[in-house]
């Protein structure tokens, strides 16, 4: 109900819009239009750059970081430090060893108190951090490239169910117009036959019963015309959104669903589960499984870097502002980095084998999906044969039914039959047709499957 709801608010707006140029499209075009504008597959590209700066991000971890800082101090009071008296004992030691004074005890006078550092300073400093090996680093980068190829397979299995859906859609359009079309064309032929039978009625050859009965055919053709004229509009309203088409823009589709190769399911020989988009997506994440483990055991492995720093230093009194920048004092270092990692409390023990775990959960998932796209491709050309089969009878029923119509109509106008056979024979003949080509939609839609599981869908 809130489907039908959503899509008789689209058929109104779709009728209150102005007038534009009709687009016509067959369906490659209409499966190309998609591509371009269906939000699902957008946002499944934009995924593909996303993953992209990600690895931009993580190469740029490797290269060198350069920061500059100024730092700008005014020591209102320079801290204080107490020194002890070191000055006593030399002195005395050498006038000892003088004999100038006799040797005894030396008394030590009271510890000083000191300040260290100027009242106002100026710092600058260009530091640089440099990676020079570190194995973490390198397997990340490498994980982070197989990542995008996980998001470029997400992009083709989103193309492949986008044209799955646009062509089931597309060829729902197209038979429910061949199904408008030919109850219209049977209410055109009751209306016709209708109008002989009143003639007739007119003359004194057929009762009114004759006449009321095909008044009455034509009444329920008349509702049914209706109801899949309506029908056809919501079809063609929902194609516009599966394809990402604003739905008020006016739109005809080319093709004729009657052009079907009856034959084309017999092509096991070509299955190759292999190529399915779902085992390449497996098969990329089981890679990405072991990079994981390797990940892990590169964690042993010592990492090393590189730390340089500039830095000039420029000072003045308390008093003395002016002084600053007239005289910088250098000082440049550099350093180098090792870790050796050592003991982790088993962490990276219990992560390889978490990650080996879900390698092995995950190579049962492939061989899993690999099985049963294999049954799949086995039930879709089996459904397809099976349609075939029906389509070829449903031909054979709707040949018949216009055999008995024309005959019936043939007897009704000689007199020799009834009017009751003859609106039997027509609801019989329209029925049969739509019968026919619900087959044939069956049948297209088996193809469209059968292409799905033979990986030809793209």
């Amino acid at each position: 109900m809130k489907q039908f709801l959503v899509f008789a608010l689209l058929l109104s707006i779709y009728a209150a819009s102005p007038a534009q140029d009709t687009l016509s499209m067959d369906l490659q075009q209409a499966i190309s239009y998609a591509k371009s504008n269906k939000v699902s597959l957008k946002n499944a590209k934009l995924d593909i750059d996303a993953a992209e700066q990600t690895v931009k991000s993580i190469v740029a971890t490797g290269l060198p970081q350069i920061n500059a800082n100024g730092t700008f101090i005014h020591n209102i009071e320079i801290a204080s430090q107490q020194l002890p008296d070191f000055l006593s004992p030399a002195i005395y030691g050498v006038l000892m060893a003088e004999g100038l004074i006799p040797d005894g005890p030396i008394q030590l006078g009271a510890p000083q108190e000191v300040q260290f550092g100027a009242p106002s300073t100026i710092v600058g400093s260009v530091s640089m951090n440099q990676l020079v090996f570190d194995g973490t680093f390198f397997l990340g980068l490498k994980a982070a490239k197989e990542f995008v190829r996980v998001s470029e397979l997400l992009r083709d299995q989103t193309e492949i169910e986008l044209t799955e859906t646009v062509t089931k859609a597309f060829y729902g359009v197209l038979i429910a117009g061949e199904n408008l079309k030919q109850m219209q064309a049977s209410l055109a032929t009751v209306e016709k036959t209708l109008k002989e039978v009143q003639e007739m009625y007119d003359a004194g050859y057929v009762e009114k019963l004759d006449v009321d009965r095909l008044k009455l055919s034509r009444s329920t053709l008349s509702t049914q015309v209706a109801n899949l004229r309506s029908q056809n509009d919501l079809v063609t309203l929902l194609f516009k959104y599966t394809i990402g088409m604003p739905v008020t823009t006016p739109m005809k589709l080319k093709g004729d669903i009657r052009n079907v190769d009856a034959a084309y399911g017999m092509r096991l020989s070509e299955a190759d589960p292999e190529n399915r988009v779902e085992l390449k997506i497996l098969r990329q994440q089981l890679r990405l499984d072991s990079l994981s483990i390797d990940r892990y055991k590169v964690g042993y492995v010592p990492s090393i870097y590189l730390n340089m720093n500039h830095q000039r230093n420029t000072f003045a009194s308390q008093a003395e502002f002016k002084d600053l920048g007239k005289t910088w004092f250098p000082g440049t270092s550099y350093s180098l980095s090792l870790n050796i990692p050592i003991f982790d409390g088993f962490y990276k023990k219990a992560k390889i084998s978490e990650a080996r775990i879900k390698l092995e959960q995950d190579l049962n998932t492939l061989n899993d999906v690999r099985n049963g796209l294999a049954f799949q491709i086995t039930q879709a050309e089996l459904n397809y044969r099976i349609k075939a089969k029906n389509l070829e009878t449903e031909e054979s029923n709707r040949e018949l039914a216009k055999e008995i119509y024309n005959t019936s109509l043939v007897k009704f106008k000689e007199g020799v039959g009834s009017s009751l056979e003859l609106t039997q024979a027509e609801g019989d003949k329209t029925q049969a047709e739509m019968r026919y080509m619900n087959a044939l939609y069956d049948l297209m839609i088996a193809r469209i499957d059968l292409d799905k599981a033979l990986g030809k869908l793209n």
